[in-house]
């Protein structure tokens, strides 16, 4: 009779933790199929955050349509030279390169105030990988980044614009994407290109971003 018990005991035992096992396995897969979710939906935020909208693409092509226009039909060296401010400005949504009538100052005008401005950080050199992943993720995020060529005081500017690093045999590094109307010549302004297109040169070349 004892011998029945126990056997009994031990049948009950052993099918208890089978339906233990049973409810550990389903619920660790249901965690997993959860974490996966979870996972693919941040990375399809990351990849969407990352694409420019349809509005601020039309806005660019606009913008260097406008400005080809314009240096192609200007009498003075002047005419157009806020363009670029305003593209900044207006894609950013930022005031800071407005002067106290409201109208947008000329290109020249940036360096001097990013670089007295407390809203404006430093990111460092153009040959610095960090720098340049710092910036399109800073760009990413909305915020103002700009290249500018500081060998100069009316050194050549690039706008950091939404998008991913892309490797650049020239540089030897991954570089942020980028917008840029060029005064020196309206025509070669460009939109959604490499950084290292922007510059033949990493050479003096310095990333801000605004805060």
């Amino acid at each position: 009779m004892n011998k029945i018990i126990i056997l009994l005991i031990a049948f009950t035992v052993v099918v208890s933790c089978k339906e233990e096992a049973k409810s550990s396995t389903s619920t660790t897969a249901t965690e997993k199929a959860v974490s996966g979710t979870e996972k693919t939906t941040e990375t399809e935020a990351v990849e969407k955050d990352a694409k420019l909208s349809v509005d601020k693409e039309q806005f660019l092509s606009t913008t260097i349509a406008y400005f080809k226009n314009c240096k192609a039909n200007s009498s003075n060296r002047n005419d157009c030279r806020n363009s670029i401010t305003k593209m900044i400005s207006e894609f950013y949504d930022i005031s800071d390169f407005k002067n106290e009538a409201g109208d947008y100052v000329i290109y020249d005008s940036i360096q001097p105030i990013i670089k007295k401005s407390e809203n404006w950080v430093k990111l460092g050199n153009a040959n610095d990988q960090e720098v340049l992943k710092k910036a399109q993720e800073a760009a990413n995020n909305g915020n103002a980044t700009i290249a500018v060529d500081v060998s100069e005081s009316y050194g050549q500017i690039a706008m950091i614009i939404p998008g991913k690093l892309t490797n650049s045999g020239s540089w030897k590094l991954k570089v942020p994407n980028t917008t840029a109307l060029v005064n020196y010549d309206a025509t070669k302004s460009f939109m959604k290109k490499s950084l290292a297109y922007a510059f033949k040169s990493m050479d003096n070349i310095v990333l801000y971003s605004k805060k």
